[in-house]
């Protein structure tokens, strides 16, 4: 039994001599084991401690040596075992469960439970690998640094994978639980596998100068739709992107800029926390008028055509709304969002595919789709559309009314 682990070793007896005791733990290799050929009882159990300064390892006797171990805050993967000779405390702090599973073997050892079915360390020196600090940061720039027999470190954080011809996103990339900034950018990558709407905390994804051609709808579902903070889709040939897009509700970035989009979804209005949107150079004829919800610090919309007529494009209004359209509008308005173990998935994918009249209604199937001028200077402080003077632009509005329709072809404008 082993652990990597953080580990303050503090000298009871120091302070009696004046000696300060103050300092930082020590990345460590933790392990409780006993010498080869040695008897199979707890008498021949040690706990053995290595550092980078000392590889060969500290052995602290077990039986009858143990005073005390304090598990208050195991929970968070810190505790400590008090010997008493040498007079030492080892504060240890490491992951949760490999602490549990330390001190459940500690506790079988001690008790001098099944000794020879324990996975326990042979007390050999460790290797340089097991006690350097975990690295939380790796950049590759050229393809010859790739890896490709290694697995890329558990601990990584932070991966910046630039300029080596990657043609597709490895699982054992979307693997890396603790990863918090993705950049791939300058690759030649031409699909986002599904399973990266699973990362567990990542919150930057750089995609720029790849080959994109499309996102599957499930892409911004899943945990990412809650890490996601940063997203750079530019210089790639997208077409078009899902309406699942609104559901990454933590985005404030999102750079589209450089592809051949013509439509932007109605769902963007959705992102309410967005604060900087690029979709400059592409082939939008319009915008979606849900964005006037949105308050931007800085939007680039430059070298589009916007070409679409102003006008009525649909009047889907035919009556009174369905059952359906209500209750879902009602469940939106009260921030109700039940899942798919309470109602039939497929009405799950409905209550989510609701847009917003400008006057804030809530709409689904009845609604009126219009093509308005929207003011693009009461959306972003910070606008850059054409020329100076430009300020609007083009867009399709999903009206609840034919009242909202006749106020707004108006006043957006």
């Amino acid at each position: 039994m082993r652990i990597n682990c953080e580990v303050l070793v503090s000298n009871r007896k120091l302070p009696s001599l004046n000696i300060s005791n103050k300092r930082g733990g020590t990345r460590s290799s933790l392990g409780i084991g006993r010498p080869p050929g040695s008897k199979s009882d707890v008498s021949s159990l040690f706990i053995h401690l290595c550092t980078a300064q000392n590889k060969q390892g500290t052995k602290y006797k077990i039986v009858g040596n143990i005073e005390a171990v304090f598990t208050k805050c195991v929970g968070e993967g810190k505790f400590t075992i008090r010997f008493k000779d040498p007079a030492h405390d080892l504060c240890i702090k490491a992951d949760p469960v490999l602490a549990k599973s330390f001190l459940h073997t500690l506790k079988l050892g001690l008790q001098n439970k099944d000794i020879d079915k324990l996975h326990l360390s042979n007390l050999a020196p460790v290797k340089q690998s097991q006690v350097e600090k975990p690295k939380t940061k790796l950049i590759i720039e050229s393809k010859q640094d790739y890896p490709i027999t290694t697995a890329f470190p558990y601990s990584l954080e932070l991966l910046k994978i630039c300029d080596v011809q990657l043609n597709r996103v490895e699982n054992r990339i979307i693997k890396l639980k603790r990863l918090h900034s993705l950049d791939l950018s300058h690759n030649l990558i031409k699909e986002l596998p599904t399973k990266m709407n699973e990362m567990h905390c990542l919150s930057t994804l750089q995609l720029s100068f790849n080959n994109i051609t499309h996102i599957n709808h499930q892409l911004f579902s899943g945990r990412l739709s809650h890490t996601l903070h940063f997203l750079d889709l530019s210089n790639n040939k997208i077409e078009y992107l899902p309406h699942t897009l609104g559901q990454l509700h933590s985005l404030v970035s999102l750079r589209l800029d450089g592809n051949i989009l013509c439509k932007l979804p109605v769902s963007l209005g959705k992102l309410t926390r967005l604060r900087y949107l690029t979709a400059g150079n592409n082939k939008l004829v319009e915008l979606p008028a849900s964005i006037r919800h949105l308050k931007l610090d800085s939007m680039d919309v430059f070298g589009n055509p916007f070409s679409s007529p102003l006008g009525l494009v649909r009047d889907s209004i035919t009556g009174v709304p369905c059952l359906k359209e209500i209750s879902s509008a009602y469940c939106v308005t009260r921030g109700l969002c039940p899942t798919a173990a309470e109602i039939p998935a497929t009405l799950v994918e409905y209550l989510q595919a609701w847009v917003k009249c400008l006057c804030g209604k809530i709409c689904y199937e009845s609604h009126i789709l219009a093509c308005i001028s929207l003011n693009l200077k009461l959306i972003a402080s910070g606008l850059i559309i054409g020329n100076v003077y430009q300020t609007s632009a083009p867009a399709i509005a999903t009206l609840c009314s034919k009242k909202c329709f006749d106020k707004f072809s108006k006043t957006c404008s």
